[in-house]
């Protein structure tokens, strides 16, 4: 009897064991997380905001707004800072401009800030919510597959280092001003009417100068540019008359200077180059006519602002102020009644097209 109690407890002890459950494991999370993505759009657009969220969400990507002030600047590669103080994984910063715009990916997985830029003047249709957020979840999405295709086969990739961030190396260039206005091409042709003069008694002058520019830096620029006589200029007296057509041609090193707004853009040159100086005379019979034609060297201060259009088109206004060396002179039977260059004052109004 004794016997078959004891088996009967054990029996019993061995189905409550076995109805019992496991308790759960701290090793196993009880629920997934879900990534963070802080989302801002320069200056505030809901409908490119609104669009951006769904991109993201159709990511399983929790989504939130910039803590920053709404009159911020673009924050750009600092973005990254921005990562740790929200605990977001990733930062999406799209800045649009009249002309352009940029889109920003900070990336805490890669440590690193991507870009892409759009010019709106040759793609207007660019600037389309749908867009820009399609162009902001491929720019994450190429960054995600880059830490993917880095990370050691077979062992499941180290979180990165909070406070680590992209080298100089690693991140874009930062423009100096909101988005420039890099500018769309290094390469400019311009075409200006000229007038001008100064004393000696020719008048006024009147040129076109067909001008071209290449610029390898940002502050800097090397003009090259002809100035065609256009009406040429007259001087008479009881001796005869005389038709002046005064042409010049320049290289000119420039300073570009910045300008302030994205729109402007100032700068100063010093040309140096050579002018020929053409001279028809028709004398009073009997004395004889001559045509000559003078080389000098000539030289100029240039003062110019350029006013940007569009990215591809500007309008120019400028102002030279040279000498020519030696100094032509109109002679008319030994007497000198007129001459040019010393000094001359030129202005002119026209457009620049960038290439």
């Amino acid at each position: 009897m004794v016997l078959a109690g004891v088996c009967a407890l054990l029996m019993c002890a061995s189905v409550a064991a076995a109805a019992t459950p496991p308790e759960p494991t701290s090793d196993v999370p009880s629920s997934a997380q879900t990534e963070l993505v802080l989302i801002r759009v320069v200056p505030d657009d809901k409908h490119v905001t609104a669009r951006l969220r769904a991109e993201l969400d159709v990511m399983a990507l929790d989504t939130e707004l910039l803590d920053v002030p709404d009159d911020a600047p673009v924050l750009g590669t600092e973005l990254l800072d921005r990562l740790e103080q929200a605990g977001a994984s990733a930062a999406i910063e799209i800045a649009i401009d009249q002309q352009r715009i940029e889109v920003w990916v900070a990336d805490g997985a890669t440590g690193k800030t991507l870009t892409r830029r759009f010019d709106l003047a040759l793609d207007p249709e660019q600037a389309e919510p749908r867009t820009l957020a399609i162009a902001a979840v491929e720019l994450l999405r190429a960054s995600r597959l880059e830490f993917a295709r880095d990370a050691p086969r077979g062992d499941p990739p180290e979180p990165d280092d909070p406070g680590e961030q992209a080298t100089e190396s690693e991140r874009p260039p930062v423009p100096d001003q909101p988005p420039d206005r890099s500018q769309p091409a290094r390469g400019a042709l311009s075409l200006a009417p000229m007038i001008g003069g100064g004393p000696g008694g020719l008048g006024a002058t009147t040129h076109i100068e067909l001008a071209g520019r290449w610029t390898p830096r940002e502050r800097f620029a090397l003009r090259v540019s002809v100035w065609l006589p256009s009406l040429g200029n007259s001087v008479a007296n009881e001796q005869g008359s005389a038709r002046v057509f005064v042409g010049m041609a320049f290289i000119e090193p420039q300073l570009r200077l910045p300008g302030g707004a994205s729109w402007f853009h100032p700068e100063l040159g010093l040309g140096l180059g050579a002018a020929i100086t053409g001279i028809v005379g028709a004398a009073t019979p009997p004395l004889r006519s001559n045509t000559t034609v003078l080389a000098g060297f000539a030289s100029h201060a240039h003062l110019g602002l350029g006013f940007e259009l569009t990215p591809r088109l500007w309008a120019r206004l400028d102002s030279y102020v040279g000498v020519i060396l030696p100094q032509p002179t109109i002679v008319f039977v030994d007497e000198v009644v007129a001459g040019y260059g010393l000094p001359f004052a030129t202005g002119s109004l026209g457009l620049e097209f960038w290439i």
